[in-house]
């Protein structure tokens, strides 16, 4: 199942999206926008009856085996690392740690190296996207080579 605008996501697929999304952000620690970004998704999820917030590794399962657990489900899986990558950029750039855990995050949901890379440049194009409506074209190319 794709998560979008038009889906409703369930109690199980919130919390392994919570438990993938915290446990990139703890690869180089936590940064405020990352929490934010989590804290929003978790809110405006939409799904009752979710314990209370909570920015400690493991505090919703063990993202492991939830993100293994995926595999059956390839829009999931995607929308899985389509969300901890976005996770790692919230603070403005994706280090090698966190590249190398969503690899092994989408390697445990059962998706390929190269589709893994190809939801990266869509990260990325999404990101350089946001950034399009800005005046200063010349500081828009250069966060663009950032990523």
């Amino acid at each position: 199942m794709t998560i979008d605008q038009g889906d409703v996501m369930t109690r199980q697929h919130v919390l392994t999206l919570m438990a993938c999304m915290l446990s990139t952000a703890h690869v180089d620690g936590v940064t405020p926008q990352e929490l934010a970004l989590m804290k929003t998704f978790y809110e405006q999820s939409g799904v009752a009856d979710l314990p209370p917030f909570a920015d400690d590794e493991g505090a919703y399962g063990d993202h492991s085996a939830l993100a293994a657990q995926s595999a059956s489900d390839v829009a999931f899986a995607e929308q899985l690392v389509l969300m901890s990558f976005m996770t790692a950029y919230a603070d403005g750039h994706l280090t090698d740690g966190e590249r190398t855990h969503v690899m092994a995050i989408a390697a445990k949901a059962g998706l390929s190296n190269e589709r893994t890379n190809e939801l990266l440049l869509h990260v990325k194009d999404t990101l350089i996207g946001s950034l399009a409506m800005l005046p200063d074209a010349e500081s828009v190319a250069m966060v663009a080579k950032g990523l």
